[in-house]
């Protein structure tokens, strides 16, 4: 299992796209920064991975103004942010 963190905007970046072109059925994805703006575009909500493998950085989001749902991604704070690391045999940087 590899945690993929995506930290780049995926209207400025490739990031995203380099990721979801590697990422596996039992790979988690942290969506951090930047990487927080995927969720502000509807269209993009079709090619994201299950709740319970999808993360974003709760403060990360916020202070870019991106409405946290549960429905589309698990809330992360910086200890769940440690806490996935651990719980993933390999860590993959997006940057």
């Amino acid at each position: 299992m590899i945690l993929h963190i995506v930290n780049k905007s995926p209207f400025e970046h490739p990031a995203w796209q380099q990721c979801l072109r590697t990422l596996g059925e039992h790979d988690s994805v942290l969506l951090i920064e930047d990487g927080t703006l995927l969720l502000s575009n509807p269209s993009a909500l079709t090619s994201l991975p299950p709740p319970e493998r999808l993360f974003i950085l709760g403060d990360d989001a916020k202070s870019r103004g991106i409405a946290l749902n549960s429905a589309v991604a698990s809330v992360a704070d910086y200890g769940r942010f440690v806490e996935l690391v651990a719980q993933h045999a390999k860590t993959l940087s997006w940057f």
